[in-house]
């Protein structure tokens, strides 16, 4: 059982009687939620920078925005927070989708308890395959390509340390 006391949690979706449903399954697990029931809702309050979230729950299918569109300005904005989408209308493709685009679950309505306590608890655990290697296998990560030192501003600043001809000339 994932512990998400006082967790603050974002439930997105058009179905009243599905956010009444969540919102008492989680806040009776201790978490703090908020409900927003269109995906227009997200976008303002990512915009005003209203609230924190630790995880965003959304449905995929709603009226003018969906999850895909909250999907991407969570990713975007919050890459940091985890986003699980839920659907009563998928496919193994709409799943491959949602989970390349960054979600940290992907489930099918209808839902049950143990299940969506089981994404959330994965949504708040680092990724399985580095749990089951363990931190000290990190090192094997591809790593982003280095720029040069001279494209790269502010590295040597006020350390004393620059490349011949470089913009940090002292």
């Amino acid at each position: 059982m994932p512990n998400i006391k006082a967790k603050s949690i974002l439930i997105v979706d058009d179905d009243p009687a599905l956010l009444r449903a969540l919102t008492k399954v989680l806040t009776a697990e201790g978490a703090v939620v908020a409900n927003a029931s269109w995906a227009g809702e997200v976008m303002e309050r990512l915009a005003d920078h209203q609230g924190h979230f630790d995880l965003i729950i959304t449905d995929l299918r709603m009226p003018i925005l969906n999850g895909k569109s909250v999907l991407g300005a969570v990713r975007k904005a919050l890459p940091e927070v985890p986003v699980i989408v839920m659907t009563a209308y998928g496919s193994p493709e709409v799943e491959a989708e949602c989970l390349d685009k960054g979600a940290a679950a992907f489930l099918e309505k209808p839902l049950d308890t143990p299940q969506l306590l089981a994404a959330i608890e994965d949504a708040f655990s680092p990724p399985k395959a580095i749990r089951e290697r363990g931190w000290r296998h990190l090192s094997g990560l591809r790593k982003p390509k280095a720029r040069p030192l001279d494209q790269q501003s502010g590295l040597f600043s006020g350390s004393g340390i620059a490349p011949e001809g470089g913009p940090w000339k002292q």
